[in-house]
């Protein structure tokens, strides 16, 4: 009798412990659409314009769509805009380089409302001269990283910049929208 009320208490006492080893065996249910946060398709211009003195000499707008707190391996939207040009590396022989525009951009949104763009932008244009000792062009480069916070709607100039060797003045203007 004194075994069987053991062996009563025994297994009273191991089957909740094997009904939580099996409901942790089971796989963790998938999130639920409502469970993660929606993305938010942002409308993002940004705007490269170079000044010789007054005269504007170069106006670049580059108009894309980023999905704010977008939770792939890759969230960004990437640009990649020039031309490969050849340049004598040694006798008879040519390398190249990418000249152009490249623009990265992520989004996520704020807990007041507005959003953070990460804006990597990468500007690189052949100058008037050559290189005298290899005949090679000269590159012109203008890089930049900014992290402006805008609401719907919102135009900011996060960028004024002056080029030391000619002078010219570059501008960076960012204008967000929140596509419906």
């Amino acid at each position: 009798m004194k075994k069987l009320i053991a062996g009563l208490t025994l297994f009273s006492l191991l089957l909740p412990a094997a009904g939580l080893a099996q409901e942790a065996a089971k796989p963790a249910p998938a999130a639920k659409p409502e469970d993660r946060p929606p993305l938010t398709p942002l409308r993002v211009q940004v705007v490269f314009s170079e000044f010789d003195g007054d005269k504007k000499i170069v106006n670049l707008p580059y108009t894309f769509v980023v999905n704010a707190d977008e939770r792939r391996a890759r969230p960004e939207t990437k640009i990649r805009d020039g031309a490969r040009v050849p340049v004598l590396s040694t006798r008879d022989q040519f390398s190249y380089l990418d000249v152009g525009t490249n623009v990265d951009c992520s989004a996520s949104v704020q807990e007041d409302g507005r959003y953070k763009l990460q804006i990597s932008l990468e500007r690189s244009s052949l100058g008037q001269d050559t290189s005298a000792a290899s005949g090679n062009p000269v590159v012109r480069q203008f890089r930049l990283e900014i992290n402006p916070v805008l609401k719907d709607g919102q135009s900011i100039e996060t960028v004024a910049a002056t080029d030391p060797l000619t002078g010219h003045v570059y501008h960076v203007s960012v204008t967000l929208s929140v596509l419906k």
